[in-house]
């Protein structure tokens, strides 16, 4: 009887670090698309409003989908060190302890980026620079999908079948 239930307890949690798997995937393709979303929002308010950043960011962290509003939270409150550092370091300290997005580094790197360019050029550049990280992110949010539709079923069928395996072995 101890046997069967510890069969099936190594079962579950190998079923359970495939279904992790599965829904870090489907994470990682909300997180893009919130990302881009809130890309959309802050390229409008700048460009069409001129809404000046310190009230572009403290929109977001209330507006933006919910994955991603701790980035701009986190971005609105170091604003009130502007003087004595630059916003880009602030953005990127923001993008650095937005440990929800699960970025990759080097999408991380891309989305730091951005905070070269915003509040410090004009309108029509700030624009630029939203829309081609915009479109970055569409590319990678396409093989978000992709990986997700190809991998969620091989990480749910590997967690079962290696419990599995694993009570076969062990008994």
């Amino acid at each position: 009887m101890i046997r069967f239930l510890g069969a099936a307890l190594v079962i579950c949690a190998t079923g359970t670090m495939g279904a992790l798997g599965v829904i870090t995937l489907r994470r990682r393709v909300c997180v893009l698309e919130g990302l881009i979303v809130s890309l959309q929002l802050m390229e409008s308010e700048i460009c069409s409003r001129m809404t000046p950043m310190r009230e572009v960011l403290d929109m977001l962290s209330d507006t933006a989908p919910p994955r991603v509003r701790g980035l701009y939270r986190r971005a609105a409150e170091g604003m009130s060190a502007l003087g004595q550092c630059s916003f880009y370091t602030i953005w990127k300290n923001a993008v650095a302890m937005s440990y929800e997005l699960a970025l990759r580094p080097d999408e991380a790197q891309t989305l730091s980026e951005l905070g070269l360019c915003l509040g410090r050029y004009d309108v029509r550049e700030q624009a630029e620079a939203i829309g081609q990280l915009r479109r970055r992110l569409e590319l990678l949010l396409r093989r978000a999908e992709a990986e997700r539709d190809r991998d969620s079923r091989l990480h749910a069928f590997f967690g079962i079948a290696s419990g599995i395996f694993a009570v076969i072995i062990l008994l």
